[in-house]
């Protein structure tokens, strides 16, 4: 797939649970697509709390209950990718805790899934799930291991 020249990724919070890294979330939204060579123009991400992730999961997956990612994919058919990816920032809290991971590697390991979800990876199948989880931790590790690097540099 080709790689759009220039990618808007843009990041709002709906929740005061968590601080929302956004300089972070938007500089690994660029690593992945630049690392998959995904064919991505537009990212919108959005932090919510349960409440607005249940609703959403209500309404277009007729679950009830929270979950940690949803993505939506509002391209038209043969163009770059425009699409949006909630995360709820209280899920993130909740299995970073029970996992023992910070917060913030949670919240940016839903957005890398989502990303992912968006440029074509699936989990539905036990296979493909594997080897989902593997590239997205390949992916965020990468990632953090880099941007650490920098900052350390500074």
């Amino acid at each position: 797939m080709k790689q759009t020249a220039k990618l808007l990724v843009t990041i709002s919070r709906r929740t005061a649970v968590l601080r929302v890294p956004r300089k972070r979330i938007d500089a690994l939204v660029r690593f992945i697509v630049r690392k998959e060579r995904a064919n991505v123009r537009e990212v919108d991400v959005a932090v919510v709390d349960d409440w607005d992730m249940a609703k959403l999961n209500r309404t277009y997956h007729r679950v009830r209950g929270t979950t940690d990612v949803l993505s939506f994919d509002l391209s038209e058919p043969h163009e770059a990718i425009h699409a949006q990816i909630v995360v709820c920032a209280a899920e993130a809290l909740r299995q970073a805790q029970r996992r023992g991971l910070a917060p913030r590697r949670e919240l940016l390991l839903y957005v890398a899934h989502g990303l992912l979800h968006l440029i074509g990876y699936d989990d539905a199948a036990p296979k493909t799930s594997k080897q989902m989880a593997r590239r997205q931790e390949e992916l965020l590790s990468e990632f953090l291991r880099l941007t650490r690097k920098q900052t350390r540099d500074l």
